[in-house]
């Protein structure tokens, strides 16, 4: 039995997991598909995370994004044009929509309540002694 993190649980896991197993070998012998379709999930999920992102903000806020950064470089291009490009696609695709104002996924999700952002990271938790 294959229990996913996401979808209806496989009926068939040889299927699924060669299924899989094609996929990844897509990435494999694709490295740019590979950076491209890591930029694409990674921003449709900030979107449904964040709930959307004014228009405005959209391309500063992806430049500013270390992974954006280290795609662009393995992509030989700029920030900025990555920014401009995987924007343009997405939203050419259908996969984020522009609704009032503000670039959001269009992938069916439950939307993530806005106290879940207040989390500090790791580094600013407590530190606890052993017992």
């Amino acid at each position: 039995m294959i229990l996913p993190s996401h979808g209806p649980i496989p009926t068939d896991p040889g299927a699924a997991f060669a299924t899989a197993l094609r996929r990844a070998q897509r990435l494999v012998d694709d490295p740019d598909g590979a950076v491209w379709y890591g930029a694409r999930r990674i921003f449709a999920f900030a979107l449904m995370i964040r709930g959307g992102i004014p228009a405005g903000e959209v391309e500063p806020y992806l430049s500013a994004r270390a992974w954006l950064t280290d795609a662009a470089r393995l992509l030989d291009r700029t920030p900025e044009a990555l920014a401009t490009e995987l924007i343009d696609t997405m939203l050419g695709s259908g996969a984020v929509v522009l609704r009032d104002g503000r670039l959001q996924a269009a992938a069916d999700h439950t939307p993530v309540p806005a106290e879940a952002l207040r989390v500090p990271y790791p580094r600013a938790w407590p530190t606890t002694r052993p017992r």
